[in-house]
């Protein structure tokens, strides 16, 4: 489980870098239809159910990595760009 844990927070941390935040509805909503029959088929039930859930936190934890990245970036090639500092409010 950890392991599924890992890849679903590095996944949410690429959509974080290229995507905008209603990505994570559909991504969200796939990973809990793949979910399901796998938990079924392996007998984990509720157990299935819970990595799921902790799966989809870890998305939008890994989303929300992934975007303080890209701000990140982008600040940091500003201040390489215009050579001082850009304020917000002129």
């Amino acid at each position: 489980m950890t392991a599924f844990l890992i890849f679903s927070f590095l996944v949410g941390a690429v959509l974080g870098q290229r995507f905008r935040v209603f990505v994570l509805l559909p991504v969200t909503f796939a990973l809990v239809l793949t979910m399901l029959p796998v938990s079924m088929m392996t007998s984990l039930g509720l157990e299935g159910m819970k990595a799921a859930v902790f799966a989809a936190i870890a998305l939008q934890g890994g989303y929300l990595f992934g975007s303080g990245a890209r701000f990140a970036l982008a600040a940091a090639r500003a201040t390489r760009v215009f050579g001082r500092a850009v304020k917000a409010t002129r």
